[in-house]
């Protein structure tokens, strides 16, 4: 069972299976579908926050569910159009969805973490694709998002990170490497950026 609660104009949904670290089975899928489609279309809402609730964000897909022959088990066919497994992993929301990730957000967690605009992640959190029976469709989900990501950034923030971990001497090092290296990038993509995911463009992962 999903929750959903107002906080002014922000919506705040939780996926609520905590006994299964908030893996998604069916009916949680088309609730969160449901009730994102539901935030997209109230005009008193600006913003809505996913998360999981009990400390994990999600686990992927429920696999005791997927093992149960008798199950209720309906795929989309087609991975190009409808929802996705995870529910709304496909969804182009019109407004900002901001991930708060705790815990695991593995698999289809993953891919419902990346269907958000921004994540917040904590420090202990558990990101990556396991399943390799199964990985192969999210992570072409995944590349797909990735790439439309801009790309500049992407470079920087990954070129940042190898010289943090593999060449600075120190930590004061390390952050005005990263500071040098990002004041350019800045300049040319995150102010413009900004602008336009303040007129709506660029919300639900369209950048160009």
């Amino acid at each position: 069972m999903n929750l959903n609660t107002r906080r002014g104009s922000v919506f705040l949904v939780a996926i609520n299976r905590p006994e299964n670290r908030n893996a998604v089975n069916q009916e949680t899928g088309r609730r969160l579908v449901k009730e994102l489609l539901a935030f997209d279309s109230d005009p008193d809402l600006n913003v809505a926050v996913l998360y999981g609730k009990g400390g994990n964000f999600c686990a992927g897909y429920d696999l005791k569910e997927l093992a149960n022959p008798a199950g209720p088990r309906k795929f989309e066919q087609d991975v190009t159009k409808g929802p996705g497994p995870l529910g709304p992993s496909r969804l182009q929301l019109s407004k900002p969805l901001i991930a708060a990730v705790s815990g695991y957000a593995v698999a289809g967690g993953l891919e419902l973490a990346a269907l958000a605009d921004l994540r917040v992640v904590e420090e202990s959190a558990i990101m990556g694709v396991f399943c390799r029976r199964f990985a192969l469709q999210a992570a072409v989900e995944l590349a797909e998002r990735i790439s439309s990501f801009p790309q500049e950034c992407l470079r920087a923030d990954r070129t940042s990170a190898m010289y943090s971990c593999y060449d600075a001497a120190s930590y004061t090092q390390a952050m005005q490497f990263e500071f040098d290296n990002g004041a350019p990038v800045v300049s040319a993509e995150s102010i413009p950026g900004a602008r336009k995911f303040a007129t709506g463009v660029g919300r639900g992962g369209k950048f160009f």
